[in-house]
């Protein structure tokens, strides 16, 4: 059966995955096509296509792993499940993800909820939940409604992680924003090893900002980043940034 919107490329991308049963890395899977530029820019979003029809979960060590055709599924509805929620709590160990206090030593309540919030296109995946005490839940929120819901949809649809977080940053205006969120707009379609370096490749292509640490009451350090000179990311800004990499001018 065919896919819509699969090329003879996904196909080669799915055998690969097939034949690698461990799972490879997205870097791994740019190795195999090292000569085509054409395709190393736009592999993250092919992956993603191959993901809406077949099980490619993004796995421990930011591994894709082939695992079949997808069943068909409901509609994402946005509701956190009793078995969604228990693992999410596991997986924190009693510690709010955010500002580090526990339920132990601090008498938190901690509450499952989407990093990436559904009304900007966030999943309701074990990937995109994280827990967090009440007093942290209720400041994201009301941190996330001082963006407009239009234009973060648009921000996470963007291709490059570099324009993401190029745009997140612009939308703030120079205000500061928490290293959380710009970490899960890194992450939103592709696992980035290192999306701090993403960050400051941006500065080879003439966009500037600050960043402030600041010790919580918790004792947790929040970093944040506001941003200083603004520039529009020309249409080829990786190949800038790679080519300004052999330079030798490091991010």
């Amino acid at each position: 059966m065919a896919d819509e919107g699969l090329s003879g490329l996904h196909n080669e991308i799915l055998e690969l995955l097939r034949s690698h049963p461990h799972g490879l890395t997205i870097y791994e899977i740019r190795e195999k096509f090292p000569n085509d530029p054409g395709i190393q820019q736009h592999l993250d979003r092919r992956v993603r296509d191959l993901r809406r029809y077949y099980d490619v979960p993004l796995e421990k060590g930011g591994k894709y792993v082939f695992k079949g055709r997808k069943k068909k599924q409901p509609e994402d509805s946005g509701a956190i499940n009793a078995k969604m929620r228990a693992a999410v709590l596991n997986i924190a160990h009693g510690r709010c993800q955010m500002c580090g206090r526990t339920v132990v030593d601090d008498g938190i309540k901690l509450q499952a909820d989407h990093k990436v919030p559904k009304t900007w296109g966030g999943p309701t995946t074990l990937e995109n939940l994280w827990a967090l005490c009440q007093l942290c839940n209720g400041g994201k929120r009301d941190f996330f409604a001082s963006f407009d819901e239009k234009e973060m949809q648009k921000v996470v649809q963007l291709e490059s992680v570099h324009a993401r977080l190029a745009e997140m940053l612009h939308l703030r205006n120079g205000q500061p924003i928490p290293s959380w969120i710009l970490e899960f707009v890194a992450n939103v379609n592709d696992f980035q090893e290192d999306w701090h370096r993403r960050l400051r490749e941006l500065r080879s292509i003439g966009i500037d900002y600050v960043y402030k640490r600041t010790r919580l009451p918790s004792g947790k350090v929040e970093t944040t980043y506001a941003l200083t000179k603004w520039k529009a990311l020309p249409a080829n800004h990786q190949a800038i940034i790679k080519q300004n990499e052999r330079k030798g001018k490091r991010p």
